[in-house]
């Protein structure tokens, strides 16, 4: 259930062909090597794809042919984080636009996700619709666009786990984190809960569980009564497990602060 390529071989093939061809940026290389050697197998290529619909996408609804020059950029850029939600927004609205490659900030080089800013350039006949759409999301700040919502779920909702590239040393690496009682209480039995549910949640809420194979052991550790520590594999095993349930009754509020601890060891504030 956790093996990429197997969650990827359970694509069909319109889903296949539209997440390589018009969703890269939201997959990892290894995702995408995955995908690439799934269409090959099947035997599918880019030309299929033009006799499928897959709703109401972009690239659907401004032609190939359209010149770069019929795009104007916004004036603030994105993290990656918030670039998936704008994409979203503007693909559902059915909005033509394209991203540029990213830029690092202005003092530090590109070495991670978190740090890359990324412009949206949107059809100039949308400008005016785009702005609105994304306004309802998104303020501007020092050249940057931020999300409106920034409480501990609405910051666990938006955490994609392909932000994260970490090294093998970096992963195992065990970082000081204490909860209390009710906080592992709410872990474990959510964590529990999620083996039950896994299949059901990947159909439901269509994503692939990267951290299942690490629910039974962070489980297991968190009964330690000694341990004051976890790795940062433990810790963004417990995120998705909470990010799964951000809006289920059975995370209380008062794990807010529990989310807000662990998110900031993966991203600035």
């Amino acid at each position: 259930m956790s093996d990429l390529r197997t969650a990827i071989g359970e694509f069909t093939d319109q889903q296949l062909l539209t997440a390589y061809f018009r969703e890269k940026d939201e997959y990892t290389a290894e995702a995408l090597a995955v995908m690439r050697d799934e269409l090959s197998k099947r035997g599918l290529d880019k030309a299929e794809l033009s006799g499928t619909s897959s709703g109401s996408n972009s690239e659907e609804t401004a032609p190939i042919s359209l010149n770069s020059e019929d795009f104007a950029p916004f004036d603030h850029s994105f993290s990656h984080t918030d670039l998936l939600l704008a994409s979203a927004v503007l693909r559902d609205n059915e909005v033509p636009f394209f991203v540029d490659n990213p830029t690092s900030t202005d003092t530090i080089p590109i070495e991670n996700e978190i740090e890359k800013r990324y412009t949206i350039h949107i059809h100039k006949t949308y400008i005016d619709k785009a702005h609105e759409l994304l306004g309802e999301h998104f303020i501007s700040a020092d050249s940057k666009y931020l999300l409106k919502y920034t409480g501990a779920r609405e910051r666990l909702r938006a955490f994609n786990f392909h932000d994260i590239h970490l090294s093998e040393q970096e992963t195992a690496e065990e970082l000081d984190v204490a909860f209390t009682a009710d906080e592992k209480k709410v872990i474990t039995l959510l964590g529990r809960r999620l083996l039950g549910e896994a299949e059901a949640v990947e159909k439901t809420q269509e994503r692939i569980l990267f951290y299942y194979d690490a629910i039974e052991p962070i489980i297991e550790r968190l009964q330690e009564p000694d341990r004051t520590s976890l790795s940062r594999n433990d810790l963004l095993a417990i995120l998705e497990i909470l990010q799964i349930y951000a809006d289920d009754p059975a995370l209380p509020p008062s794990m807010d602060e529990a989310i807000s601890q662990l998110l900031s060891f993966f991203l600035k504030t």
